[in-house]
């Protein structure tokens, strides 16, 4: 209730029904994507230039190329099925 002698409130009853930040000045909308816009330049072209600078490096490191490799894999694993599966059946 409002004193009617005209004495200043205690209190000021619109005052109380505005919206308080609780953590000080938070940016909001459009505020926020420029911030995220800035964060991505800033970490992520990085990062993809250096997955792509590591990828180029491995790619260049490699002495045959991929379908070679993986061949040679291929028959090395073909070998040592075959030896588990000569060995079992020594063991049996």
């Amino acid at each position: 209730m409002v004193p009617s002698l005209g004495s200043p409130a205690p209190f000021d009853l619109l005052a109380l029904s505005d919206p308080i930040p609780l953590f000080g000045p938070v940016p909001g909308g459009m505020e926020i994507i420029v911030i995220l816009l800035v964060m991505m330049l800033m970490f992520g072209v990085p990062l993809v230039l250096l997955g792509g600078g590591l990828y180029v490096y491995r790619e260049s490191k490699s002495d045959q190329p991929a379908g070679e490799e993986l061949a040679a894999l291929r028959q090395e694993v073909r070998a040592l099925r075959e030896e588990v599966e000569q060995l079992d059946d020594d063991e049996k």
